[in-house]
């Protein structure tokens, strides 16, 4: 087994959501400005809410 590459993201988060959530979900990552992926995009929107 292939190691992952060294960073802060160590920690796995598994979520169950619908396929219409999910299309959503990869829809704002193509529009890059919450991040390029889906994992970044959940990544943000914790961070940006966890401030308020």
């Amino acid at each position: 087994m292939s190691r992952l590459p060294t960073s802060e993201n160590t920690e796995v988060l598994t979520i169950r959501i619908s396929p219409k959530l999910k299309d959503k979900l990869n829809q704002l990552a193509k529009k890059n400005r919450y991040g390029s992926s889906a994992s970044e995009v959940v990544r943000y929107l914790i961070e940006y809410h966890s401030k308020r």
